[in-house]
């Protein structure tokens, strides 16, 4: 199977969390946003080390995304937003992507836990 990593997934890979620890052998992808949201979490938490490291390890599988993806990103944001979901850019974006690629949007966040395509792992 094919997985899209969100940030949260991307951050508790980087923190150890054992529950991802399946999915590290996986084709993976993410967006380079996603590592824009990583590399913030881990500065502020550990360090210009620790970001630039994990940054490092994530960055071969991280994907620039077609401009076509972003009015599906943006309506899904507006329609789940009305929902009482309070969905990002980058997360949508995200999902959007996943989608149009087939790859199974992995994330931790109960917000995606209706939509199709979502693993949700804590």
């Amino acid at each position: 199977m094919k997985f899209f990593l969100d940030t949260y997934a991307l951050i508790e890979m980087a923190e150890g969390n054992g529950s991802f620890d399946k999915y590290l052998d996986s084709e993976c992808m993410t967006l380079k946003d996603n590592l824009a949201e990583l590399y913030y979490y881990m500065l502020r938490r550990y360090g210009e080390e620790a970001a630039d490291k994990e940054l490092g390890y994530f960055s071969k599988i991280a994907a620039d995304y077609n401009i076509a993806v972003i009015p599906h990103a943006v309506k899904l944001r507006l329609l789940e937003n009305k929902k009482g979901r309070n969905l990002s850019y980058i997360d949508v974006l995200g999902y959007a992507f996943a989608r149009k690629n087939s790859f199974i949007f992995l994330t931790g966040d109960r917000a995606f836990a209706k939509l199709e395509g979502v693993e949700i792992v804590r």
